[in-house]
């Protein structure tokens, strides 16, 4: 009877054990997963990076050409002087909105399915969730503000300027005589112009900030050894 007991608990020892084995394979399978999908994310974000880094350094070499199109409209001199050409290229590029894009992609991914809180690395995590949670809404925020801001200049141009008719872009028609005066003399325009070039400072010293948090977390994701970014 007791051989019977003895041989009775082994088996369901021996049962358990297997179960038990079974479910830690799976869960190893599960670590091993995550983990990889986690390389796979860190590397396409790595890469989104890369892409935003180049369109925040196209908008920063391009701000202060920018800049010289604002003071030339801005300038009365320039107005009543210049060629038609001239203050066309200074219409366009004063009147129209920044557009900086930057790729949420990846990130939105990482959020949804959970990856960015399985990372390990506090640095890393932290260094991601800043970014996209903070420092890139905020960005967000300002060009949707710039924009606004355009469209609600548009209704001034419309309503007080007349339009050319043969430019592809939007601009005004200079050879009416009331359109230099009006670009000197009407108010309204002239503030949304000081408005515009505001907001492209802002924006110019907020990518700068941005570009150097890009950096900085290309060069974590980079930097870590992959264990380091492992789960369980």
């Amino acid at each position: 009877m007791k051989n019977i007991l003895a041989r009775g608990g082994i088996e369901f020892i021996a049962v358990l054990l297997g179960i038990s084995g079974s479910l830690w394979i799976d869960n190893n399978k599960d670590i091993k997963e995550v983990n990889y999908q986690i390389e796979r994310s860190l590397h396409a974000l790595k890469e989104t990076l890369k892409s935003d880094s180049k369109t925040l350094e196209r908008y920063i070499l391009n701000f202060e050409d920018k800049i010289v199109h604002f003071e030339y409209i801005q300038n009365n001199d320039s107005v009543k002087f210049s060629s038609d050409e001239k203050l066309r290229i200074a219409f366009e590029n004063t009147t129209t909105n920044a557009g900086v894009r930057l790729d949420n992609t990846i990130f939105n991914s990482l959020e949804s399915l959970g990856l960015i809180y399985k990372i390990n690395n506090d640095s890393l995590r932290n260094g991601i969730l800043n970014l996209y949670q903070k420092r890139y809404v905020f960005l967000k925020e300002i060009t949707d503000y710039h924009l606004h801001t355009i469209q609600q200049m548009d209704e001034v141009i419309l309503d007080n300027f007349i339009m050319s008719k043969t430019t592809r872009m939007w601009n005004l028609d200079y050879s009416h005589n009331t359109t230099r005066r009006n670009i000197i003399n009407n108010q309204q325009f002239q503030n949304y112009l000081a408005a515009n070039k505001s907001t492209h400072s802002i924006l110019e010293f907020l990518c700068k900030n941005i570009l150097n948090n890009v950096i900085n977390l290309i060069d974590l994701i980079e930097g870590n050894a992959s264990g380091s970014n492992k789960v369980g």
